[in-house]
């Protein structure tokens, strides 16, 4: 069998590692009847900023409609754009970010409207805030850094 595959105009081989990654993704969802939970490991892998938001996060939404979806990610866009339900934050102790009983790694969840005014005085870094603001840190860069880009971009926030 030979196959023709093509996507927005583009033949399968010609595009970029990432988006033949995302149309492979969409083939095999898009013709399977199975309703199993799906886990996707980083499907921002090679794909540029302006197809995470305006593909692979529509994709999300659409597809989470019909079955459920587990995605392992580095990007915060992805969670945040996509709606999340359910946020994992992932911290690796060290000597700046300690975690509870010195655990290698610690997992707190939760979803985006969980938030918390900032702690300073817990030791643990992830027990100083709520699942929002380390999605804020994470995606920012916290908010020093997020003032700096309205001042770049001159964005007023209303």
């Amino acid at each position: 069998m030979n196959y023709i595959i093509t996507y927005q105009n583009d033949e399968f081989s010609n595009m970029s590692q990432g988006k033949k990654s995302f149309v492979i993704l969409k083939l095999l969802l898009e013709f399977s009847d199975d309703k199993k939970p799906v886990l996707i490991d980083q499907p921002e892998d090679s794909l540029d900023n302006k197809a995470i938001y305006h593909e692979l996060r529509k994709y999300l939404l659409d597809t989470k409609k019909e079955r459920q979806i587990i995605v392992v990610t580095h990007n915060p866009n992805i969670v945040v754009g996509s709606d999340a339900e359910n946020i994992i934050v992932a911290n690796q102790h060290n000597e700046l970010e300690k975690n509870r009983n010195n655990m290698i790694f610690q997992y707190i969840n939760g979803s985006l409207e969980n938030t918390q005014e900032y702690n300073d005085n817990n030791d643990y870094i992830l027990e100083t805030r709520g699942i929002r603001e380390h999605i804020f840190d994470i995606l920012e860069g916290g908010e020093e850094a997020f003032t700096k880009r309205e001042q770049k971009y001159n964005y007023l926030r209303q």
